[in-house]
């Protein structure tokens, strides 16, 4: 089973430019540089995701990172359209093998939106949804699972428990894998031999 929500951000990144009310700029605001400047910020955003979707992840690095690097200094970093641009870049990084760095992105995204907005903006629950998929294609079983089960609450309160987004948050639940008895506990083996040293010391005459 493949976990890959983040996909569908980068899809839908023009809906959420729509939905999320920009906050109040980092940057003094000039006429004309300003304008001027969110036009190329627009532009970077635009061929970083064609890149993508077109399955050409590592040529949409460069705008996705110029785009980031824009939108902090112009908007501010907890400003909806620098977190797009932060997610858009974790998806090229990701795809790319730049794992470590994509962590650090999706988790800056998750953050911002979690102190900004509250657990239960769709931003915010998007943003989560995309660091468990992150963890579970990667295996991060210890990473996923207190996040996958603080998702799966939150959805169940705020979407209720028949929606898609808490069903599909339930299989990867159930698809965590559990701990094998015998790695939780110390091996039989080992008890018995620790049990036989023990004896043997408690039989042990006592040196004068």
């Amino acid at each position: 089973m493949t976990f890959n929500g983040g996909r569908k951000w980068a899809s839908g990144a023009a809906l959420l430019l729509c939905m999320a009310a920009p906050v109040r700029a980092q940057a003094p605001y000039v006429p004309d540089v300003t304008e001027a400047r969110e036009k190329e910020w627009r532009k970077l955003v635009a061929a970083s995701q064609a890149a993508y979707s077109g399955g050409k992840a590592a040529d949409g690095i460069e705008s996705a990172r110029k785009a980031l690097a824009v939108a902090d200094e112009l908007f501010g970093r907890d400003d909806p359209r620098a977190l797009i641009s932060a997610n858009d870049l974790a998806l090229q990084l990701d795809s790319t093998g730049h794992f470590r760095e994509a962590e650090s992105l999706f988790r800056r995204v998750f953050d911002s939106y979690l102190r900004t907005r509250g657990e239960d903006d769709p931003n915010t629950q998007l943003a989560i949804e995309n660091l468990v998929d992150f963890y579970m294609a990667r295996k991060r079983y210890d990473a996923a699972a207190p996040l996958a089960d603080y998702a799966l609450s939150t959805f169940r309160r705020t979407t209720g428990t028949a929606s898609d987004r808490s069903r599909r948050m339930e299989r990867i639940v159930a698809a965590m894998p559990k701990p094998a008895e015998e790695q939780s506990s110390p091996a039989s083996a080992d008890i018995v031999e620790k049990m036989s040293m023990t004896a043997k010391e408690e039989a042990a005459p006592i040196q004068p």
